[in-house]
């Protein structure tokens, strides 16, 4: 592989909302404590988007920052991937930030695959670049984006969950590099588990009379809001992470006949859902807690498909030809992991 194929990271951004609901403020609200929720999850507070902005604000105002950050700009972009579980409506939300962004003619289009929405968008931008340049020798820039509003299909009621969960958006521009580059990606979905964490439906269509064709909303909950079985969601997760990390690793070996080990690897940012989680990962990689991104645990709990773009933009040039791995895992069971080289500057 020559330098005129490596794809890679050019720049990274984010946005998150300046409101921030601390593990005090969840204190008056449900049956809980800051002690029980950090001992459980790690987190400390996280951002809720405010009453005059919303998920397209977000990831318009994290894709901008990426640009200015790669210094590349937006009518260079071909190509914008978002990935996303909370843009209830449509067009896709890749279009409303196309237009935020002043883009003409981009192709733009969601991907929802759960938390790990981010790293199927990253895929989709790499291999559709790699095509591009094998069948015709053309290089293009794309947006890779993870954006997430999590607090309004939150049940604020449920401690289990409430406590977990904030708003965010991240985004990296991809693009041709001279140093470092992606290496490999893999994706999977697992959908027997899919029940394990889900959001409730909130309308239907009644069979009863069967020419109506009235959709109503489901008297069962005022709004869709999200349910969980942590319990059950944990052996999986880790089970899941692990093995897509093992499966990057072995795809780069198959495609480059190379000899990588999982001891190879110098640094993981694994899906911020939980402490406990990350701390798995990090066990069962035998890495040091250096060595493992947790942090956004800590300050912005789970934001869902935004959490590793959001990382990004805290350990952006720390480790210069470092070998990386991004891992996440989510509703669907959707999982997948992202193998990189971070550039020598």
């Amino acid at each position: 592989m020559n330098d005129r194929t490596k794809i890679g990271y050019l720049g990274v951004g984010r946005y998150l909302p300046p409101t921030i609901l601390t593990n005090r403020d969840f204190e008056q609200m449900v049956d809980t404590s800051d002690e029980w929720i950090q001992q459980r999850t790690g987190i400390k507070e996280r951002h809720i988007l405010s009453d005059n902005e919303g998920l397209v604000d977000m990831a318009i105002k994290a894709a901008q920052a990426a640009l200015d950050n790669a210094g590349i700009p937006a009518d260079m972009i071909s190509a914008i991937y978002v990935g996303t579980n909370t843009h209830m409506r449509f067009p896709s939300l890749a279009s409303m930030v196309q237009n935020g962004l002043g883009i003409p003619n981009a192709s733009a289009a969601d991907l929802q695959a759960g938390c790990s929405g981010y790293i199927f968008a990253v895929e989709t931008i790499y291999n559709r670049m790699m095509v591009d340049y094998l069948l015709t020798g053309k290089t293009s820039y794309a947006l890779a984006i993870g954006a997430d509003s999590m607090s309004p299909i939150t049940n604020w009621k449920d401690r289990t969950t409430c406590v977990l969960f904030g708003d965010g958006a991240g985004a990296a521009v991809i693009g041709p590099v001279k140093t470092g580059g992606i290496l490999a990606t893999v994706t999977r979905t697992q959908g027997k588990y899919w029940d394990l964490l889900a959001m409730d439906q909130f309308l239907k269509n009644p069979t009863h009379p069967a020419d109506s064709f009235i959709m109503t909303q489901d008297e069962t909950v005022p709004y869709p809001t999200l349910r969980m079985e942590g319990t059950k969601v944990f052996p999986v997760a880790v089970r899941s992470m692990m093995g897509d990390i093992k499966a990057v690793i072995e795809k780069y070996n198959l495609i480059n006949n190379a000899e990588m080990s999982v001891s190879d690897i110098e640094f993981v940012i694994p899906h911020q859902a939980n402490l406990r989680i990350v701390s798995a990962v990090q066990e069962g990689l035998h890495l040091r807690p250096d060595q493992v991104h947790s942090a956004g645990v800590v300050n912005f709990g789970n934001t869902s498909a935004a959490t590793i773009p959001i990382a990004y933009v805290d350990e952006w040039g720390k480790r210069p030809n470092t070998l990386q791995i991004d891992v996440s895992f989510g509703a669907g069971f959707a999982s997948g992991a992202i193998l990189w080289r971070t550039p020598e500057h």
